[in-house]
């Protein structure tokens, strides 16, 4: 099949946690493995800390801001007729519709809405994902295509996996908030400081939340670190447990490794119902919920994620400047950590949910661009 290499793809995410931008890096890398036109990648710096070394030359980065139109308008009129691939952002799908531009969206929550975005569904394409009974709630649009949630191509998963925990807390921002939950950072800091590991803990999120969470823990057998995409699925095959927020994009790459994974507390709203429908399918056996924490429950029922984002900074300030809350916060991570759960639900979960999606995907890309 004859490719024009003098096409242009941009691709635009969003930078709420590392979920939105772990999708997109996963599909650049396997576009460029089967294209050989002109890949434009146009982020923020939050968006840009877990892109692969290996990926970066071979491909444009344009410094954007992707929450802000001139910026999104500037950078889609330096290319010529460019297709456009959003991840989760609004504003990127609005503005390159009404420029005229063709355009794919990928939509990971599609399954938490109740009713989806009308700006999402302007896609030329719309993506969701085959997860907690959507094809029963999607609207009849031809532009629909329910994909499995796992993008890119992952490591082949290891059956003997190494001693050492790994501990993720996700990207740690998102953009509504100005500032990080320390409150959340702390009760793990001390947590950390509690405990005695008698094998390595190497803990990974966020450039800005680890280097905090370092500069508190003077521990050897505590590593901190930022990973790039391909690092971090290499740490995750090999780690025998992996402890981390319920993000979606993380947690399903570890079942599809068939590492057994834990949770700790949602940061945000998106976690808290996944934690919940995890819970449901008998995936979260191992877990802290704010309700383990507080001696009361939480509730996010019908609140939207920019007004659930200060309350979930608000239970982890009640958590931590409580004594008993932050004493009992400590001993169920404590307790969480040493024990290594079952992955028999969670591996279950994966195989009945699918694991190719963005092969989809850049099957659709290149059939537009031929």
């Amino acid at each position: 099949m004859y490719m024009h290499p003098n096409k242009v793809v941009i691709f635009i995410s969003n930078p709420f946690g590392f979920g939105p931008t772990g999708k997109t890096v996963a599909l650049i890398e396997e576009l460029h493995k089967s294209w050989p036109g002109k890949i434009v990648y146009a982020a923020s710096p939050m968006c840009q800390e877990t892109l692969p070394g290996h990926i970066k030359d071979k491909i444009l980065i344009e410094n954007i801001d992707e929450r802000d139109e001139a910026s999104l308008r500037h950078v889609f009129n330096k290319y010529e007729n460019p297709l456009i691939v959003c991840t989760l952002n609004r504003l990127a799908i609005k503005t390159a519709k009404l420029m005229g531009l063709k355009t794919f969206f990928i939509d990971s929550l599609a399954w938490m809405w109740k009713e989806i975005p009308e700006e999402y569904l302007m896609a030329d394409t719309y993506y969701c994902f085959n997860l907690f009974d959507i094809k029963e709630r999607l609207p009849k649009r031809n532009n629909i295509k329910v994909i499995a949630p796992i993008f890119g191509i992952l490591p082949e998963y290891k059956t003997v996996k190494e001693t050492f925990v790994l501990f993720h807390v996700g990207g740690f921002k998102n953009p509504f908030q100005d500032k990080m939950s320390f409150a959340y950072l702390n009760l793990l800091t001390d947590s950390f400081k509690n405990f005695e590991p008698t094998k390595e803990v190497v803990v990974t999120g966020g450039n800005d939340a680890v280097s905090y969470m370092e500069s508190k823990v003077k521990n050897s057998n505590f590593r901190f670190c930022t990973l790039e995409r391909d690092e971090f699925l290499k740490q995750l095959n090999n780690t025998s447990h992996f402890i981390t927020t319920s993000g979606l994009t993380a947690t399903l790459e570890a079942f599809a490794l068939r590492t057994p994974t834990s949770f700790i507390p949602p940061t945000n709203l998106s976690q808290w119902n996944i934690l919940k429908l995890l819970t449901r399918k008998g995936c979260a056996d191992s877990k802290i919920e704010w309700a383990d924490i507080l001696s009361h429950e939480t509730d996010f029922e019908g609140l939207s994620e920019k007004d659930a984002i200060p309350k979930f900074h608000q239970i982890a300030e009640e958590s931590y400047n409580n004594v008993k809350n932050h004493d009992r916060f400590i001993h169920n991570l404590n307790n969480l950590i040493t024990p290594i759960p079952s992955r028999n639900k969670q591996t279950e979960f994966i195989e009945s949910a699918g694991t190719n999606g963005s092969e989809v995907i850049v099957q659709d890309l290149i059939t537009n661009l031929v």
